[in-house]
């Protein structure tokens, strides 16, 4: 990359926070993304704005990080000076039971829903069911009247292009050859009568399990054939969740490190948001060492330095430790800012949060950290 392009613009954070409707926050696991969410909730709310935070990675970082317990399913008020803010994690199973309630024409067809093993599985563990689910609640807290401003804390970088993919891939599935094969000898009695395909084709489904040893056909054809009632209501609504992605109003956050591979990580998120013409506001780089100059430690910080050294007898003087810890501080500081050079030729704003050395556990280090925004 070139490492001679123009320094890069500074991120205006309270900008962002002050005219952005949605706020996804992305980026590489460890990078302090979810701190980093928590940190600018706290941010906007105090600067007078109603703030959700929602997290959908399965970690429970932003409970920690705002000194709670626990969080849960629905949004849990946060006490702060001005504003209002709340923060919650997303819950699959529960999320995926209401859409079912929202979309299933009847209470037959819930039911069978609910009862079949496959979406037990497909609401609990199947693989990117949780970003699926996590568009559905999305759209529905950004709708809601209750916040101005959703922040969004996304999963680990790949599973955050699985959040992004989400809706689409839903909508290739239901329009999909194989789904639509699986149903086509049963449409007319899905629009018919549910029970009577349920009751004619047992015999031949009983055949068929017979000859594969488990139960799967009867209960695949019948969640196919119960969930195809939903079809059109899920598709419309994975249009509304891609179109709320793309408005001028929804904006991303790419949060990394100053570590070679988080920072390509961000530099590949760029190009994809940019390919679906998705708005960035820019790069927030965490725990960034400062660099000290070219200091050294004078005669007189040596000897100050020396007399309140222990009087217990030490391999080496504490000027000589303060200085050693001065040179680790510099290397450390030299290794960022080359890796930092990586975001060159990425042409985004950008802002570096100095390393803090600790873990933030509540509202006031959350304010310190947000501190560094401004």
């Amino acid at each position: 990359m070139n490492t001679e392009a123009k320094p890069a613009a500074t991120l205006d954070v309270r900008a962002m926070l002050a005219h952005a409707r949605v706020i996804v926050c992305c980026g590489a696991g460890g990078v302090g993304k979810t701190t980093s969410a928590a940190a600018l909730g706290v941010m906007a709310a105090e600067a007078g704005r109603s703030v959700c935070v929602m997290t959908i990675d399965p970690a429970r970082r932003l409970a920690q990080a705002m000194g709670l317990e626990a969080l849960t399913d629905q949004p849990q008020p946060i006490d702060v000076p001005q504003g209002a803010l709340a923060a919650m994690m997303l819950n699959p199973k529960q999320t995926f039971d209401h859409m079912v309630e929202t979309y299933a024409p009847n209470t037959l067809v819930r039911d069978t829903i609910f009862a079949n093993r496959y979406y037990q599985q497909l609401s609990s563990t199947l693989g990117g069911s949780r970003e699926l689910i996590a568009m559905e609640r999305v759209l529905e807290i950004a709708n809601s009247e209750d916040y101005d401003l959703l922040i969004v804390d996304t999963p680990p970088a790949q599973h955050a292009l699985d959040f992004l993919d989400a809706p689409r891939r839903l909508i290739d599935m239901l329009d999909g050859s194989f789904t639509q094969m699986l149903l086509a000898p049963y449409g007319v009695a899905a629009k018919a009568q549910f029970n009577l395909f349920r009751q004619s084709s047992a015999a031949a489904l009983k055949f068929l399990e017979r000859l594969t040893g488990v139960g799967m056909l009867s209960d695949l054809s019948e969640f196919l054939l119960a969930f195809s009632s939903m079809f059109e209501g899920l598709k419309a609504r994975s249009q509304r969740v891609m179109a709320l992605m793309a408005e001028p109003t929804t904006t991303f956050l790419l949060i990394c490190a100053p570590e070679p591979v988080s920072l390509r990580q961000a530099d590949r998120f760029v190009s994809r948001l940019a390919g679906d013409r998705m708005n960035v506001s820019g790069i927030l780089v965490n725990r960034v060492h400062t660099d000290f100059g070219d200091e050294e430690l004078t005669a007189a910080d040596i000897q100050r330095l020396d007399m309140i050294s222990s009087p217990a007898p030490v391999s080496h003087s504490l000027s000589e430790r303060v200085d050693a810890a001065l040179q680790d501080a510099r290397a450390l500081a030299a290794a960022d800012a080359k890796a930092l050079a990586l975001l060159a030729a990425v042409e985004q704003p950008r802002r570096c949060v100095p390393h803090l050395n600790r873990d933030l556990h509540n509202l006031a280090d959350l304010r310190e950290f947000a501190q560094q925004l401004q």
